[in-house]
């Protein structure tokens, strides 16, 4: 596996048998139904056309089940349907109004209703499978940062996930995250298909130069790079090298429930790989974040800003990251600087 710390690991996924039941069912087929698809003349396919395929393999292989409808796509459910009461409650959703807008935002788009629950939801809709495939996106892989490092093992590359596994939003059922349960239902054995793409976030990778301090920040599974880069780290140190200081903000909810790799970056603290600063949200005492201890470590973090440190920041970019941003700007001010122009 040729890879670097830091790269990603893209992973070729299948949909989850509950859900290639779910839409079987819903158009009649049986467990071995099988087709033969058709492209129009001069028309690009990404389904396989002109030979038999089974509707389980077609379904779980080659398109997104779960994507959320479009009032476009709901549009077409309605062109399809003969029921006057479904005709007008697809209406209700397909409008361009600001009131149809609100309507289909609450109704579909906040409970993440796919096409397929929609079709649950209205059973006169009679929309034919060819349509249905019709709309359907082709089944994308998933990007994973590799939580690895070649310096280890240059043969294997880990990947770091959680699986998404809840109460779906729509209220039918269980949402199961398509890559994130593909992978937890792998043994030992199985092929999975993915290659590796360098990371496309500009520099984000470990300094060429050892010496050069770094801070990283990455709760939950955000902290995937930098156990990459940690190992990396290690295995310099093993080697005679000299490293500059580097410092880690990981975040979770309770030390004894997801704190992942706890062993290891704990050695890697006590062997000076790393600084570790930890924050638990719910394990009793007050709610931490990383946001929290970048504060309170706000000398030690300026410190290595100011010896020219790199800042990697990996997790949630709704609330993290500018939470993150919104702190060190504020580090900055506190120093004197003009903190705009400096982030």
């Amino acid at each position: 596996v040729n890879y670097n710390a830091g790269d990603h690991l893209s992973v070729v996924p299948r949909n989850g048998a509950a859900q290639v039941e779910r839409a079987m069912k819903r158009f009649g087929f049986e467990r071995d139904a099988h087709v033969r698809l058709h492209a129009t003349a001069g028309r690009k396919a990404f389904l396989p056309v002109d030979e038999v395929i089974a509707v389980e393999r077609l379904l779980g292989d080659y398109v997104e089940l779960q994507d959320v409808a479009t009032r476009k796509q709901i549009a077409t459910m309605a062109a399809h349907t003969r029921c006057p009461v479904t005709q007008k409650a697809f209406g209700a959703l397909t409008g361009s109004d600001e009131a149809t807008a609100a309507h289909y935002k609450s109704q579909v788009l906040v409970p993440r209703k796919s096409v397929l629950d929609l079709m649950e939801e209205f059973p006169a809709c009679e929309l034919p499978f060819a349509s249905y495939l019709e709309m359907l996106s082709p089944l994308s892989p998933r990007y994973y940062s590799i939580s690895s490092s070649p310096k280890v093992d240059a043969g294997r590359a880990s990947v770091t996930v959680g699986v998404v596994r809840e109460a779906a939003r729509s209220g039918r059922g269980i949402f199961e995250g398509v890559c994130s349960n593909f992978l937890a239902r792998a043994e030992p054995g199985d092929t999975v298909h993915g290659f590796v793409r360098a990371t496309t976030a500009e520099g984000f990778g470990l300094p060429d130069d050892p010496q050069k301090p770094i801070i990283m920040v990455g709760p939950g599974t955000g902290l995937a790079p930098f156990r990459g880069f940690l190992q990396d780290r290690a295995a310099q140190k093993a080697k005679g090298a000299t490293l500059g200081n580097a410092m880690l903000f990981f975040g979770c909810r309770h030390p004894q429930q997801d704190f992942i790799y706890a062993e290891q970056l704990q050695a890697w603290a006590k062997d000076g790989i790393v600084d570790l600063h930890t924050a638990f949200s719910r394990a009793g005492g007050r709610k931490a974040y990383v946001q929290d201890l970048i504060r309170e470590q706000g000398a030690a973090v300026w410190k290595l800003l100011a010896a020219g440190a790199t800042v990697y920041v990996c997790g949630d970019g709704s609330r993290m990251e500018p939470d993150v941003r919104r702190t060190l700007t504020d580090i900055a001010r506190e120093h004197g600087e003009d903190s705009e122009a400096w982030m």
